[in-house]
């Protein structure tokens, strides 16, 4: 249950047999997270009463009455990733309001966790806001060629610092598609500030997960910026609703410690 995006997975016998997706819903998060598991359910034909239980996570999982349990999202990131990537040993989520870094041991336990500071928040947000105010799309915005140069540059301290410098940009004239490097740059460096963060980095194995994964420029960015190799698994966009569903599954729960 992200703010911007609910995503759902449902697990049979250790295998992906459905996934749904939509819109968060805002005051109508239930309704959102309904709609989505209905996805879901169809997607692997299957009736609700056939769903043993249900795990939520992200920032709008106390917003589901219908759920068994919840867990916090760096409990459900290191799951997925202990699935997806065994052996991984740092773990960067980057979704639409915060970007996280895990530091992860051989057992898969979390080390150490960073969270992006309040004024640094809102990576993907603030991209799919500024792709509105340059009317772009968001395939445009990911389909960006290279990282910014210094013809054009925001603040990379500030969402409301570097929207200003952005629409200052726009009104000199400035093409969008250079202003919107310069934003996908200034992305990237945000993360990258968290991932500095890890006091014992762990960087030999790094998986990258979260809704940001899907965007091409990004990624290109944060890689050429952190100078890290990252490693995309396919269902990086789902890790959060595939670590709750694990731990639904009773798969490997005592292998994580709450933080």
């Amino acid at each position: 249950m992200g703010i911007e995006s609910v995503k759902v997975i449902i697990m049979q016998n250790g295998k992906i047999i459905g996934r749904g997706k939509g819109r968060s819903g805002g005051a109508k998060r239930l309704s959102a997270a309904e709609a989505a598991l209905q996805d879901a359910l169809q997607y692997a034909g299957l009736s609700a009463e056939k769903i043993t239980k249900t795990i939520a996570t992200g920032k709008g999982k106390f917003d589901l009455p219908f759920v068994d349990d919840c867990y916090t999202e760096p409990i459900t990131a290191a799951k997925a990733v202990e699935f997806l990537c065994p052996g991984t040993t740092c773990v960067v989520d980057v979704g639409a309001d915060e970007t996280m870094v895990l530091t992860l041991d051989k057992e898969a336990r979390i080390q150490e966790m960073v969270i992006n500071e309040k004024c640094a928040a809102g990576v993907g947000s603030f991209i799919r806001n500024m792709a509105r105010r340059l009317e772009l799309t968001l395939e445009e915005m990911s389909a960006l060629p290279h990282i910014a140069t210094d013809s054009a540059t925001v603040s990379d301290g500030c969402v409301v610092f570097a929207e200003l410098d952005a629409l200052s940009l726009l009104n000199r004239g400035v093409p969008p598609k250079e202003i919107a490097m310069a934003i996908t740059t200034t992305a990237a460096v945000r993360s990258c500030t968290v991932i500095n963060d890890i006091t014992v980095p762990a960087l030999d194995s790094v998986v990258l997960l979260g809704g940001l994964t899907k965007n091409a420029a990004f990624v290109r960015a944060l890689k050429a910026i952190s100078g890290i190799d990252f490693v995309i698994p396919d269902e990086a966009e789902y890790a959060g609703a595939l670590g709750a569903a694990l731990l639904a599954a009773g798969w490997g729960a005592h292998h994580f410690i709450e933080v």
